[in-house]
């Protein structure tokens, strides 16, 4: 298979960006909505006790556990809609990511050798 660099998607690849240290506010920009999700638990934890924090938590967690038959990438929609994220345009949106149809996925029965 002839390996092919998407670089509308991943950006121009060098190797030098690997090698260097990132800039500190790349990792802040990483993690800002785990960040915000933090903040946002910790005012519910102040104003309404710890019950509602661990039923977000519990609730996001199953959310996440939620997938689609072996073999199919899930789009994991109940957790974009629980974390309101779900009628947001990215770059993903404009661009398209490669649904997992594009690939040469086989069935998993197709798969087991014998």
């Amino acid at each position: 298979p002839v390996l092919c660099v998407d670089t509308m998607r991943c950006g121009i690849v060098s190797r030098r960006s690997e090698i260097t240290p990132k800039h500190p506010l790349e990792q802040s920009e990483l993690l800002y909505d785990l960040n915000q999700h933090h903040i946002k638990l910790g005012m519910a934890n102040r104003i309404m006790g710890t019950a509602l924090p661990l039923t977000v938590q519990a609730e996001r967690a199953s959310a996440a556990r939620i997938g689609r038959l072996p073999g199919l990438k899930s789009s994991y929609l109940h957790l974009e809609v629980f974390a309101g994220t779900d009628e947001d345009i990215t770059i993903e949106d404009v661009f398209d990511k490669p649904s997992p149809w594009e690939d040469n996925i086989q069935h998993p029965r197709c798969n087991v050798t014998a």
